[in-house]
């Protein structure tokens, strides 16, 4: 009974698309993981027993944050954004774990982490607040520039050492500033300060791998074993192994030898390749009703911090999706994201649960923050007409 009233009222699509998501990651997972555990000597369950173990913790924060409440993120998000950005700059000492020549995970001895998963719901929910806060104020000078210092900080440091990260909070914050209401001229100087951003960071001579990888993309070499060609020409052998139907579960020849990274970033390559187009088709599908549902919640949410909140929310897993998706397709260059709720990695699953949980949060009340608190516990958020 008490799990009826918790999820009634609640997106029911959205928490559908995801469970089956999930379900279909567990399974992607042991069998892309295989290989893996069978070099380093470990049980051939050891990924999707960790995965399982983050799922759980997932699954508790998601209804943590379901129960609590209303004021609970909204008040404590104004420290929380800053120790996100702490943890980023974190990366540059001797915590930071460097993983296939790059340095994303914080290593604490008994904890391992990616600090820039956190940072993409601190950075979404800060804006969000912000935003809503100075809505009637932000073609202001002063008002938008301090939305844009916000999107810099957020992106700028964690850019150096995780580009495509970077890249996928820039996007989330982008669209919340869009839906803010900005004006033309504000528009083109957000475009035109990212491509300038990009260009700085690509020329970087440290930045070389990358420039090696976009040119790889655009190349039409039939060097097949070349560095720059050899994550997507495998990951599309794997598509076309697959066909229409697959080569079917646990069979696939490609995450042996051939595909890295098989349970992280090319797990949809193995989707393909077991599951062939229909298995693919589940999964684009899943997440098509996934991001309308969660544009449909931000539609219909009742303040501006909840539309906000949600269309930032949306648009992080969306992108990270299509991202991913499209470098398995070679749609994309190789960019080391991995796929939200599929992919193995526990901040990953568990801050994907937990944006998920906010949206569920907006849906099933109308706003995270209950309109009929007094004005004196929200600040300044404005309800919509």
């Amino acid at each position: 009974m008490k799990l009826k009233k918790e999820i009634k009222d609640i997106d029911l699509m959205l928490l559908l698309a995801t469970i089956f998501l999930i379900i279909i990651g567990l399974v992607a997972v042991t069998s892309a993981s295989f290989p893996t555990a069978k070099k380093y000597n470990l049980n051939s369950f050891h990924y999707l027993v960790r995965q399982s173990g983050f799922l759980v913790i997932g699954i508790i924060a998601l209804f943590m944050i379901i129960r609590m409440p209303r004021t609970v993120i909204y008040k404590n998000i104004d420290w929380l954004f800053p120790i996100s950005i702490i943890l980023i700059l974190l990366l540059w000492s001797p915590l930071g774990k460097d993983a296939n020549g790059q340095v994303r995970w914080l290593n604490f001895k008994i904890l391992k982490f990616q600090p820039s998963d956190i940072l993409k719901l601190s950075s979404i929910i800060y804006l969000a607040k912000y935003l809503a806060k100075n809505i009637y104020s932000l073609r202001d000078k002063k008002t938008f520039l301090i939305a844009v210092g916000i999107m810099g900080i957020s992106v700028a440091p964690i850019m150096i050492k995780d580009f495509s990260t970077a890249v996928v909070i820039g996007v989330a914050l982008f669209a919340i500033l869009l839906a803010s209401g900005i004006t033309k001229k504000q528009f083109m100087f957000l475009v035109v300060l990212g491509i300038g951003l990009i260009f700085v960071i690509l020329k970087d001579p440290e930045n070389k791998f990358r420039m090696m990888r976009i040119l790889g993309f655009v190349s039409d070499s039939t060097d097949y074993q070349s560095a720059a060609l050899y994550q997507s020409r495998q990951s599309l052998y794997a598509f076309a192994l697959g066909g229409y139907s697959g080569v079917g579960l646990f069979r696939s020849r490609q995450k042996y030898t051939n595909l890295p990274e098989a349970y992280t970033d090319f797990i949809f390559s193995v989707i393909a390749e077991e599951f062939g187009f229909i298995g693919t088709f589940i999964v684009i599908l899943l997440f098509i009703i996934y991001i309308y549902r969660g544009y449909m919640i931000a539609f219909k949410a009742t303040n501006y911090f909840d539309k906000f909140t949600a269309i930032g929310m949306t648009t992080y897993i969306g992108i990270q999706a299509f991202f991913n998706m499209g470098v398995c397709a070679k749609i994309l260059p190789v960019t080391g994201i991995t796929l939200p709720f599929i992919s193995y990695g526990g901040t990953a699953l568990v801050m994907a649960l937990v944006s998920t949980a906010i949206l569920l949060k907006i849906s099933k009340e109308g706003t995270l923050w209950n309109t009929f608190y007094p004005v004196a516990v929200l600040g300044d958020i404005y309800i919509l007409p």
